[in-house]
């Protein structure tokens, strides 16, 4: 039995823990800010989205397992990122390649970068001579700043310890399907070209003179033409010979060494950089090499790593001509999955356009700010990382409306400007453009090389 103070004591300190409850301020509704319409879009989603854990791709892939049905219709799962500074959006296709991998039959991955560049970094993930000694430099060697970091370090690593020990039509092999460089090509073409035709060896010594020639201010453009009508030249001394070289050099040799001078053809027609018919070629070449991976390569299942801009099916994209996706969709219709990734807050790595210098930094962004945005909304969500199914039969028509409808969407590509934020919004409907949707509410920059 209690005594008299005891009980007193007993109902102080649940009197006063009622009164610290009482006082203490409820979480505050994410949804309070929205308008009736837009919480209606949340609550659908909410019953379709897929929780993430993390990007890690070393974790247990079961999370993943509900996206089985759509990644085994693919022969091509193109993988976006929102920035191209993004650790989360870097691991998590680490991620999602492996899970291709293991699940999926995929072998090959291939990343907007330069096709030569990419051969080499092939051949030491297949653990032949090359002269780089680590992952590390592997992912530094290939030009761009953006694939120079842990996680694409992390990838490649993993790529060469999986290989060790498998029969080579189980190992996983590396492509490129860029054409911004030419610093590798020719070395590929004078590497073949010295096994089946030594004398034709000087023919490609002299255009590699003249394209060095070709970064002078002085050049004329009867130069500019004559060294193209060489370098088609040389294509046609490649389809000419094939039966002979392939005998005498090999298939895959033969194939990668005649790609080179395909590739050396659509460098230098890019033309300008600043120009817009400059990312209109490109993107064409680059799903022009898709296809050769496909058909030449006869790779039969195959990754994509690039920017959301270049895996997704946008029409009217750069002068109003298509995407590398764009043109992909339409040539492999349903073959062909384009993951998008997006965030609501985060921060990055990105070259700093406020300043003449273009130095790399870490800019953060918070999409708050607009929004009526798509990445706004989508930080709504009950789980802060999730995957979507934008083809879901599940969808409902609340959000299969506010999906098709067009709505600002933030992506950011090489540069940024902190201050000007808004300005990287584009006015887009997501249906048709992903099929696939990645979402980090909040991100962090990914880890650059020393």
């Amino acid at each position: 039995m209690l005594m008299p103070y005891q009980a007193l004591r007993l109902l102080f300190l649940l009197g006063f823990s009622l009164f610290v409850a009482s006082c203490k301020k409820a979480d505050p509704d994410p949804l309070a800010d929205l308008s009736s319409e837009k919480i209606a879009v949340v609550q659908a989603f909410n019953k379709v989205i897929l929780p993430i854990q993390d990007a890690d791709p070393t974790r247990d892939f079961t999370e993943l397992a509900p996206l089985d049905t759509v990644l085994a219709k693919a022969q091509v799962v193109g993988m976006g990122e929102g920035t191209h500074g993004t650790r989360e959006f870097f691991r998590m296709k680490d991620r999602l390649f492996r899970y291709l991998v293991q699940k999926h039959g995929h072998q090959t991955i291939a990343f907007e970068a330069n096709f030569g560049r990419a051969v080499i970094v092939n051949r030491f993930i297949h653990g032949q001579s090359t002269g780089l000694a680590s992952a590390a430099a592997a992912a530094k060697s290939m030009y761009f700043w953006t694939w120079s970091t842990d996680e694409v370090r992390e990838l490649l690593q993993w790529m060469k310890d999986y290989n060790v020990g498998k029969s080579a039509d189980k190992q996983l092999s590396f492509y490129g399907f860029d054409c911004q460089y030419a610093d590798d090509e020719f070395p590929l073409i004078t590497e073949f070209l010295t096994k089946v035709d030594p004398a034709s060896v000087p023919r490609v010594d002299s255009l590699a003179t003249q394209l060095a020639l070709l970064g002078q201010a002085s050049v004329t453009d009867q130069l500019r033409q004559q060294y193209a009508k060489q370098l088609t030249t040389l294509s046609n001394l490649f389809i000419s010979n094939e039966s002979q070289w392939v005998a005498l050099g090999g298939r895959q040799e033969y194939e990668i060494a005649r790609q080179a001078a395909r590739v050396l053809f659509q460098q230098q027609d890019l033309g300008d950089a600043s120009s817009c018919n400059y990312s209109v070629k490109r993107d064409r070449y680059m799903a022009e090499n898709v296809q050769w991976m496909l058909t030449r390569a006869n790779i039969g299942k195959l990754s994509l790593w690039a920017h959301n801009y270049h895996i997704a099916n946008i029409p009217y994209a750069s002068c109003n001509f298509p995407s590398m996706g764009a043109i992909l969709k339409e040539q492999l219709t349903n073959k062909y999955l384009m993951v998008g990734q997006l965030l609501t807050n985060g921060s990055f790595t990105v070259v700093d356009a406020s300043q003449s210098s273009r130095n790399l930094k870490t800019l953060s962004v918070r999409t708050e700010g607009v929004n009526n945005s798509f990445n706004y909304l989508l930080g709504k969500g009950q789980y802060a990382n999730f995957a979507m199914n934008l083809h879901d039969a599940q969808l409902g028509s609340s959000l299969t409306d506010w999906l098709s409808a067009k709505h600002p969407l933030f992506e950011v590509g090489a540069l940024f400007d902190e201050s000007r934020s808004e300005q990287y919004y584009s006015i887009t409907a997501l249906t048709g453009r992903y099929d696939l949707l990645i979402h980090f509410r909040n991100t962090t920059p990914t880890l650059l090389l020393p």
